[in-house]
């Protein structure tokens, strides 16, 4: 078996272990978090008070009335640079509380 072969199976075979482990609701909202503060200014961050994934949506607490109105004017924007910043996951809708 040469290397391009065994790399292709092992990361096929931890692909296959993430999807039916436990921690991967977890993995996903820590992967979540980390691509929000690399993709978002600094202030959009310090106003994130809560930041959780469900059902393949993120929810996310914004203490600033003004800034949470910007944001959601500005939704799709936000998926599309979490999407390019997470390649593998399905994030399908952002909700502000």
């Amino acid at each position: 078996m040469n290397d391009l072969q065994h790399a292709k199976s092992l990361k096929e075979l931890v692909d296959r272990f993430l999807e039916t482990s436990p921690f991967q609701k977890q993995l996903t909202a820590a992967m979540v978090r980390t691509a929000w503060h690399k993709t978002m200014p600094k202030v959009v961050c310090n106003r994130t008070e809560k930041l959780y994934v469900h059902h393949n949506k993120i929810f996310l607490k914004i203490t600033s009335a003004p800034l949470r109105h910007e944001l959601k004017l500005n939704r799709d924007k936000i998926l599309t640079a979490l999407h390019a910043e997470m390649a593998d996951t399905l994030l399908q809708d952002v909700v502000f509380l």
